[in-house]
């Protein structure tokens, strides 16, 4: 009986401790469970609140956007804003400045003139019919430097939240440039109420979530804090922007959330969800890009609000207790012959999934059956990983090889036009996001068709070895040649400035008209000529653009006796 009480003391003893010792790790192992479906909630939920946010925030702004562009694209406006001081035609403009002011939801418009400086405003009560030229523009005063730093900065549009001082109202102000042609002649555009817009639009209904906007620059624009909001971010640079880096105290969220700006414009991602401490509260950042106003939407989620850790210590209980229960009936006796030498195998398959060897001392686990299985199992992945690394190593051989073909030019052994085209689109998306320029150089080998006609195909292609030999000494190693078409070459040059562009345009067509490195067929050297046409990248300039420049420049080459080369008239700042 001594013996019995002796060994059930032991048997409690040491399940006790099975227990308390696996009741810790497994109380951290839950709590990271929760942890990471509290995370995963909230990923999926600031996803689908954002793309549903997306349409209710950018809807109104879209909508007045819009009627702007009308208002400034408006023929009795530009006329106008040509012939300011014809009061004929200020009749006539006001005239069309009040059949649009219906079309904003305000019902009310702003027209700024740049030759002279008026203001022309009225209202949703028509306060300002008859006397719709408020004030004048006066580019000393600090007051009115929203409309002068726009206009310097010619970009279309703009948004720019600000208080107007001499109307005292505060809104989110819709600025459309008014032009004539490529010149600007004013500002045109309308107010939303700020306070109404964030209440009705930007304010988040659910506790734990905060909404605002930011801009480009990460200024914030719209928040329900107005105290956070940087007003008047056109006139403004450096320090002096209240923007979203401010809210937190490590430089690692910081440049997290701006490595999510970057990437939401380079990636086919619309929502990028960023977790971050804020006064030892952990958050999650969800991140989406507004293409049309070049603004943000962040949303905040404060998970210990919106999913409470106190909610599951039922569960927890439940499993805690239904642990021991566990522990005191099975743990021993499954644990020895069952459960731990199936975990382990279970183990060893899910790390071979992923890539793992298989432990060496696999097979000399468990017992009886589950042995068996173990050492079947460890020779079948054996056969499976040859196998599996034979497959990848002539995947990836088969794959690099067809990647090289299809961006080479087989004839030259430059890039071709494939290939040249990633590398122009990849320059565009670095000089967008770092600044700089580029340059290119569009090449066509003067008179090929008679030097096929004359020596044969086979000495045209000698030609055009030869001119993609000599291109490839003159450039830099870092620039890029390749084979356009046909016998168009075309060279990308980067970074670049005008002197660097035009130097290696004109040396090129020297270098190329003196070369008798390419033979005809009886040994005598066949003349070459370049018409080369260059042109500099600017910023705005998609690749379109950029190739439809040299391509101008490249016909002027032509046309003025090719043999020689010519720049677009489009100068780099």
């Amino acid at each position: 009986m001594a013996t019995q009480l002796n060994l059930r003391v032991r048997f409690l003893l040491i399940a006790t401790l099975l227990f308390l010792a696996f009741a810790a790790p497994a109380w951290l192992a839950v709590r990271s469970l929760v942890d990471q479906v509290v995370e995963q909630w909230a990923v999926r939920y600031a996803e689908q609140q954002i793309r549903y946010d997306r349409t209710r925030v950018l809807l109104p702004i879209l909508r007045e956007i819009a009627v702007a562009r009308l208002l400034a694209g408006s023929s009795p406006l530009i006329d106008f804003a040509r012939d300011p001081n014809n009061a004929a035609l200020e009749a006539r403009a006001i005239a069309d400045m009040e059949s649009h002011r219906i079309g904003f939801s305000d019902q009310s418009y702003f027209v700024a003139l740049l030759p002279t400086g008026r203001y022309y405003h009225n209202n949703h009560a028509g306060e300002f019919t008859g006397e719709q030229y408020r004030y004048t523009l006066d580019p000393r005063q600090a007051k009115d430097s929203w409309f002068y730093d726009q206009v310097a900065q010619a970009r279309d549009l703009n948004l720019n939240v600000n208080r107007d001082e001499s109307l005292g109202v505060t809104k989110l102000w819709i600025n459309v440039l008014i032009r004539d042609g490529a010149k600007v002649l004013g500002l045109a555009g309308t107010g939303l109420d700020l306070t109404d817009f964030i209440d009705n639009v930007v304010e988040a209904s659910t506790p734990g979530v905060t909404r605002f906007l930011i801009d480009h620059s990460g200024a914030i624009q719209l928040h329900r804090d107005q105290s956070l909001i940087d007003f008047s971010s056109i006139s403004k640079s450096g320090e002096e922007h209240k923007t979203i880096d401010r809210m937190f105290s490590n430089p690692l969220d910081v440049a997290a959330v701006r490595a999510g700006m970057r990437d939401l414009l380079t990636s086919k991602e619309d929502v990028v969800t960023i977790p971050v401490q804020m006064n030892g509260t952990r958050y999650l950042i969800g991140l989406s890009r507004f293409e049309n106003i070049d603004w943000y939407e962040v949303t905040m989620l404060d998970l210990g609000v919106l999913l409470p850790f106190s909610q599951y210590t039922i569960v927890l209980g439940v499993y805690a207790l239904s642990m021991a229960v566990m522990l005191l009936l099975f743990s021993l006796a499954m644990n020895h012959y069952i459960i731990r030498p199936i975990r382990r195998l279970d183990h060893a398959m899910a790390g071979f999934e992923n890539g793992d060897p298989v432990p060496s001392d696999l097979p000399d686990g468990g017992t009886g059956e589950i042995r068996r299985l173990m050492q079947r199992f460890a020779a079948l992945a054996g056969v499976v990983t040859e196998a599996r690394l034979d497959l990848e190593s002539k995947v990836l051989r088969r794959t690099l090889e067809l990647d090289r073909l299809t961006k080479v030019d087989v004839l030259t052994g430059i890039l071709n036009r494939r290939g040249m085209t990633e590398r122009m689109e990849a320059e565009l998306v670095r000089t967008a996001r770092e600044g700089g320029h580029f340059g290119i150089l569009l090449i066509d080998v003067d008179w090929f068709k008679d030097i096929n006609d004359k020596h044969g195909h086979l000495a045209g292609d000698r030609v055009l070895r030869t001119v993609a030999d000599l291109i490839g000494q003159e450039i830099r190693p870092y620039d890029l040649a390749s084979r356009w078409g046909g016998d168009e070459f075309l060279v990308l040059v980067s970074p670049a400035d005008e002197s660097t562009l035009n130097s290696l345009g004109t040396r090129l067509c020297t270098t190329v008209g003196v070369s008798k490195a390419a033979l005809g067929d009886d040994g005598v050297p066949i003349r070459i000529g370049l018409s080369i046409g260059g042109h500099l990248s600017q910023p705005g300039e998609d690749l379109g653009a950029v190739l439809l420049n040299a391509d101008q420049a490249l016909y002027q080459a032509k046309r003025e006796g090719r043999c020689t080369y010519r720049a677009s008239h489009i100068r780099g700042k």
